[in-house]
């Protein structure tokens, strides 16, 4: 290998910065108390296990810890069940929900009196399960799942769609082009929902297509942005691929890939030390590879700013 383009923006996206934050200061204000939350903060095994180390215990339900203990929910989102439970618990409740996934849940709940909705994502993912919590919603991953819908939905109701902000652009295009044919009448939202990282980072890897044998993209098997990409770089560059640490790398496999300029981005997740650590053992199979940003990149300058109570 003789050259390794970095994508950009890659890595962190506003989103995961401002809940791994928001856990961080929680935790310096109450330094004293055991601080719970639920499921992974973000998709990213390396920054719960860095959380784990500094006391933070994760847990998948509520159950699991005490009343009146401190909860925080994760960035992907939870529904309002879950919420219900937690005061019922009377928790004291930390909501690190990435603020665009918010903008999804309201958007849910102004429309669920007025709307059948259908919601373009991933079954399953933490996100998607918040997300439908808040209204009745038909649930899509395909365009064949949308023809599925023919006689479920009511023709005399209003009918409109919200989608995962994770999703693949090109192939939520496809499914929203589908409703369309197949339910004429459906009311497009005035701007869709996948999130501004998850755009940018795809239009970056698209743009590295050409240039590049192969991707490399740095992120976890659980994470949605991570795995579009993976398929994004796969679809023109089908000898790309994933991987989540740089344990999972070796030689061997790199040599018999016989990659003279490879390109690496990571997933919304993924943090720089773990993109740092995957390129440095990398120039150690190969000393002489050149790494350097794309050229024409940009980075990601979107920032959310902390509630106030924890910027004390």
């Amino acid at each position: 290998m003789k050259k390794i383009y970095l994508s950009n923006p890659r890595g962190f996206c506003a989103g995961v910065k401002y809940a791994i934050s928001f856990v961080e200061n929680v935790h310096n204000l109450y330094q004293n108390e055991q601080i719970y939350v639920r499921k992974e903060i973000v998709h990213n095994r390396r920054v719960v296990n860095d959380m784990a180390k500094k006391g933070i215990k994760f847990i998948n339900e509520l159950d699991e810890a005490p009343e009146n203990s401190i909860v925080i929910f994760s960035a992907h989102g939870v529904s309002p069940e879950v919420i219900q439970i937690a005061k019922e618990k009377n928790m004291r409740i930390g909501d690190a929900t990435c603020p665009l996934v918010t903008r999804v849940h309201r958007k849910a709940k102004k429309l669920r009196e007025t709307h059948q909705i259908i919601y373009i994502g991933h079954k399953g993912h933490d996100e998607a399960i918040g997300t439908m919590g808040e209204a009745e919603m038909f649930l899509v991953e395909s365009e064949e799942d949308v023809v599925s819908l023919v006689g479920k939905i009511n023709l005399d109701k209003p009918l409109t769609y919200l989608m995962q902000t994770t999703l693949s652009v090109s192939d939520t295009k496809k499914i929203i082009d589908k409703i369309e044919e197949v339910f004429p009448n459906v009311e497009h939202p005035d701007k869709d929902d996948i999130c501004y990282a998850t755009t940018e980072r795809q239009e970056a890897v698209e743009s590295m297509m050409d240039s590049i044998d192969a991707m490399l993209v740095i992120g976890a098997p659980n994470s949605s942005n991570s795995m579009r990409l993976v398929q994004l770089a796969q679809k023109k560059k089908p000898k790309s691929f994933r991987v989540s640490s740089a344990e999972e790398i070796n030689k061997d496999d790199f040599d018999n890939l016989n990659l003279e300029v490879m390109g690496i981005t990571a997933g919304a997740s993924s943090p720089q030390i773990l993109i740092d650590e995957i390129i440095t053992k990398i120039q150690t199979f190969y000393p002489d590879v050149i790494v350097s940003n794309f050229p024409g990149s940009r980075e990601d300058s979107m920032n959310f700013k902390l509630p106030r109570e924890l910027l004390k």
